[in-house]
Formats: C-alpha cells, sequence, structure tokens
C-alpha cells in the first residue's frame, strides 16, 4: 500500500494563540492508503479528530471544528513514508485588518 503526504487547511476555528485568535492554519499528514482519495479522507480524520470533544485542541477552540480543505496531495515513496519525518504540526494564521 502506497504512502501520501496530504497538505490541508483547516477554518472557522478561533483559537487563542500569541494574544490573538488564530482563525484557521495549514498542516501536513503522511498517511498509508491505497489510493489519493482514500488518503485524503483518511488525514482529514486524523486532524479532525484533535478538534473534536476529547481531542487536543476542542476545550482551547472557542469557534468550530475547522472546515478542512485539501491543498495538495501527492505519493511518496517507501523510503519516505517509512523512514521519513512524520508531519504532525500546524501553521496558525490569524485575520489580519
Amino acid at each position: 500500500m502506497p504512502y501520501f503526504k496530504v497538505i490541508l487547511s483547516g477554518r472557522g476555528i478561533d483559537l487563542p494563540f500569541e494574544g490573538h485568535s488564530a482563525i484557521g492554519f495549514f498542516t501536513t499528514r503522511l498517511v498509508r492508503s491505497a489510493d489519493p482519495a482514500s488518503a485524503e479522507s483518511l488525514a482529514k480524520d486524523l486532524v479532525l479528530s484533535e478538534w473534536l470533544p476529547g481531542g487536543t485542541y476542542a476545550k482551547a477552540n472557542h469557534g468550530s471544528p475547522p472546515t478542512l480543505s485539501v491543498e495538495q496531495s501527492f505519493p511518496v515513496g517507501w523510503l519516505a513514508g517509512t523512514f521519513g519525518r512524520k508531519p504532525s504540526g500546524y501553521t496558525f494564521y490569524r485575520h489580519e485588518d
């Protein structure tokens, strides 16, 4: 089964961050899946689980769970999938007036 890197964006959150509120984010997930469509769905499920009740960001988020969009998805080789860095963090952004 191949590996895929899926880059997602999320919006609709209201997360206190560095004295302001983050309203969205970008994140990448590495998943193993039979095809690109199921890889994208799996990556979305992984990210969403961190924002739903019981997840890492659920209590701190004053907005709704994020609306996720796939920005990019591409296959990676077996070596990168098996031994490469497993992306996990978020890059948050805030609204600038």
